[in-house]
């Protein structure tokens, strides 16, 4: 055998090794975390039906919003499929506590929720205010709220908020239905997320009808975070290294292309 030959047969192993080690370090997940993603198969994401602009339903019934659009980027950077979900915010933390659902588009990480899940990291900071008929000027914070017709969406943050002040609201079963009555004057107020009233606010063209409340609108800040089950390790860390991957550019694009 020449020198030449055995010099390629020394070196060629080498170069594969060295091209093979290449590969796994382009690749921003872990052996564990790529694994796990192999074994599991499709990630079942549960979203609410209609909390706009994070998740909502279009009229083909195909799933829309900015946390919808967070999910499929994840899941074209890491490779893996997801599959959507819809259903009510109850039946979805039930499903992810009995472990039907892996994760969702996107909860407030509350002290009672960590005791069955884990969160990532917050990706969505959101203020809930006071939002009031534009002919109202005479409310400045929640203290006002006693005095004015009040609305508000059942089993929302936004009920205990008026109810935690004292005051009786009126309940409506859809965001829409409560950012609609108010927009027509039906309620003075309503107690609500930004985002959901600046969506439905452009959507239904009450541009001109709705207003935050004149000094203090804002009651209460919550940050929206991708919850897991409790101690699922491996695909928190997955989610934290796409909300990492998704900051900036993605995020600002998805911001702009439902809320502008």
């Amino acid at each position: 055998m020449t020198s030449l030959k055995r010099y390629w047969l020394i070196l060629l192993p080498l170069l594969l090794l060295a091209a093979s080690c290449g590969l796994d370090d382009q690749d921003p997940l872990g052996r564990q975390e790529r694994a796990w993603l192999e074994k599991h198969g499709p990630i079942k994401v549960g979203i609410q039906k209609a909390y706009p602009p994070f998740s909502f339903l279009n009229q083909a019934g195909q799933p829309q919003g900015i946390s919808v659009g967070l999910w499929r980027f994840m899941a074209q950077k890491f490779g893996f499929e997801v599959e959507f979900v819809p259903s009510k915010l109850k039946t979805m933390l039930a499903g992810l506590r009995e472990g039907r659902l892996d994760s969702s588009a996107g909860i407030f990480p509350t002290e009672a929720r960590k005791e069955f899940f884990d969160f990532s990291k917050p990706f969505y900071p959101v203020p809930t205010s006071i939002f009031v008929y534009y002919r109202v000027k005479d409310v400045d914070d929640v203290n006002d709220l006693g005095r004015v017709k009040v609305g508000v969406v059942k089993g929302d943050s936004g009920q205990a908020i008026v109810e935690k002040a004292g005051f009786k609201p009126l309940l409506f079963p859809t965001y829409k239905q409560a950012v609609e009555a108010l927009g027509q004057g039906k309620l003075a107020a309503i107690v609500m997320d930004d985002p959901v009233v600046l969506y439905y606010r452009k959507q239904l063209g009450l541009l001109n009808k709705i207003e935050w409340a004149d000094s203090k609108p804002v009651v209460d800040r919550n940050d929206l975070a991708l919850p897991v089950k409790k101690g699922n390790e491996v695909l928190l860390r997955i989610l934290n290294k796409g909300l990492a991957a998704a900051s900036g550019s993605e995020m600002q694009h998805l911001r702009e292309r439902w809320l502008r």
